[in-house]
């Protein structure tokens, strides 16, 4: 799913206040976005605490680290060294397992 196809969805649903634009529809994707990714951005993952972000019933990000470690070039085959890294993990919740593994 694009950007776009996220803020039609959106815009589209029923019960939303008739003066709802999908220009407004857009800023508000948007700022939760930013929102989302400027607290994993400024927070520190430390001894004591990891950052996560829990939407209940559809999941959790955590930010975690990666370290350094050996790779190899699959065109050539030649020894790399890939650099540390940070990135984030997502646990899928309890309900949004549930609608995944539905039957049909």
């Amino acid at each position: 799913m694009t950007k776009a196809e996220l803020v039609e969805k959106i815009y589209k649903k029923k019960g939303l206040p008739a003066n709802l634009t999908k220009k407004v529809v857009t800023e508000i994707v948007e700022s939760v976005f930013d929102e989302v990714a400027d607290y994993f951005v400024k927070q520190r993952i430390t001894k004591n605490s990891t950052p996560k972000f829990t939407y209940p019933g559809f999941g959790t990000f955590t930010k975690k680290k990666r370290g350094a470690r050996k790779g190899r070039n699959p065109q050539t085959g030649e020894p790399l060294k890939i650099p540390a890294s940070v990135g984030l993990s997502f646990s899928p919740g309890v309900q949004l397992k549930g609608r995944l593994n539905k039957r049909n």
